[in-house]
């Protein structure tokens, strides 16, 4: 997402909140209030030098509207240019991201392997719990 140049933090917390709700309601059409949003925040330092924005992490109240947002995203393909080069992902540990890594490589060897093409290998599941 793209970050506010306001100098104030609280006033680029306002625009980040604005602009996901935006994201949320008007491009994937979930319907989130204010309410919904328990904390939404950028991770790392600010430096207003560089050119990447930083990630920014939303904290949704309950996993529905959390499981919403994510068989939504398909949306983001025909959306507004401003929403388009918007990836949202599931925050994983560092553990949940190795495990991640390494059954998409297993996954990756199985297909090169399988001579016979009837099968797809795929990594599927929640977060801590994929197979």
């Amino acid at each position: 997402m793209p970050e506010s140049k306001a100098t104030r933090s609280e006033d680029r917390n306002k625009e980040d909140i604005a602009f996901c709700l935006r994201l949320f309601n008007n491009c994937l059409q979930v319907g989130l209030t204010d309410e919904d949003l328990i904390s939404v925040f950028r991770l790392g330092k600010h430096n207003e030098d560089e050119d990447t924005p930083r990630p920014l992490l939303a904290q949704l109240a309950s996993y529905t509207q959390t499981n919403l947002i994510m068989e939504s995203l398909y949306k983001l393909k025909h959306a507004e240019a401003q929403f388009r080069r918007v990836i949202i992902a599931h925050d994983m540990t560092k553990i949940e991201r190795e495990d991640c890594r390494k059954l998409v490589a297993d996954a990756k060897w199985m297909e090169e392997r399988d001579t016979s093409g009837e099968y797809l290998y795929r990594v599927r599941g929640l977060p801590g719990k994929m197979n």
